[in-house]
């Protein structure tokens, strides 16, 4: 990993941990460090059979560009602590990372960028998990097979999903590891499969009715709707635009919206935009190939046959 400053000057590491760090400690892990007057960093890598763990602490006077190359193929999730990131992973695409959210994807090897914004402190924590790993969860997971198959890239979920309270709990006791050279090992190894347990489980088990969502994503969500609600006479906004303008990712809010509103979003509108046309209908005197022009129906018979399919009768029987 090279990380270029805003100078131009590359940002040099030396082993070992600052005299003056006192942030979590990764035990057993080897330890870089970089300072300059503009960026300062500590990154500690363990390396277990089959997966490694990296844990980055830092912060940056100025924005930091950095550029790196995955040499291994596998599972790879990157959990944000502090802070947020911007990546591009060539096999990918672009991912937006912010605080308590996370990426995991499966690639094989590819060259990768990431900048990093001038911050006070930023902290994130990356996993890697080998193939021989993932081999072990096949029979629960037989999703896996297909995506450790692919040629290349596939993400899990979302290109950013937010990190569950189950994961922050595992993230925490690996950087708070409690015991000592002889057991490490052991427990490094029961936590990673636990962490990568909760990765699968969420991609390809979660319901939705049992999904969690923090209180953030619920006002979200309903944020989602009072958007919608306000396209009822027009064009709504796509569920990608729409995920952007809520900022959560696409899959917490088809998901999030199913289980709070009781329908997809695409059924909750097409429910909601008939709601209105009826009440157009009912208190005005607009004419009926305007009012389904209105909600989307540019061709009056397709308005028409849509209205009695909702409600068993055709729009203009109202007014007779």
């Amino acid at each position: 990993m090279e990380l270029t400053l805003s100078n131009g000057n590359l940002l040099e590491f030396e082993s070992g941990l600052p005299s003056d760090y006192s942030g979590p400690v990764l035990r057993g892990a080897t330890s870089f460090q970089a300072k300059s007057n503009l960026a300062e960093l500590v990154i500690q890598e363990f390396h277990g059979e089959y997966y490694t763990i990296r844990f980055l602490i830092g912060k940056f006077l100025k924005k930091v560009n950095a550029r790196g190359w995955i040499h291994s193929n596998g599972l790879y999730s990157y959990f944000m602590l502090k802070n947020s990131t911007r990546k591009r992973i060539n096999t990918i695409g672009n991912l937006h990372i912010r605080q308590d959210q996370y990426a995991c994807f499966f690639t094989e090897s590819s060259d990768c960028s990431a900048v990093l914004e001038k911050t006070n402190e930023f902290r994130a924590l990356d996993v890697f998990y080998s193939p021989k790993l993932l081999e072990e969860l096949l029979p629960f997971f037989p999703e896996l097979k297909n995506v450790m198959l692919s040629s290349s890239g596939i993400i899990l979920q979302g290109k950013s999903c937010w990190s569950l309270p189950s994961m922050k709990e595992v993230i925490n006791q690996i950087l708070n590891c409690p015991y000592g050279e002889a057991t490490r090992q052991f427990y490094f190894d029961l936590k990673v499969r636990e962490l990568l347990y909760e990765l699968l489980e969420t991609a390809y088990k979660t319901n939705p009715s049992q999904q969690y969502f923090t209180p953030f994503e619920v006002a979200r969500i309903h944020e989602a709707k009072t958007i919608l609600e306000n396209h009822l006479a027009k064009k709504p906004p796509s569920i990608r635009a729409l995920s952007k303008l809520v900022a959560i990712n696409e899959f917490k809010l088809k998901n999030g919206f199913k289980k709070y509103f009781g329908a997809g979003i695409f059924e909750w509108l097409l429910d909601r935009k008939m709601r209105y046309a009826k009440e157009l209908i009912l208190t005005t005197n607009k004419p009926i190939k305007e009012i389904g022009a209105m909600i989307g129906y540019p061709r009056t018979t397709n308005f028409i046959t849509a209205f009695r399919r909702k409600y068993g009768f055709t729009p203009g029987s109202l007014r007779r």
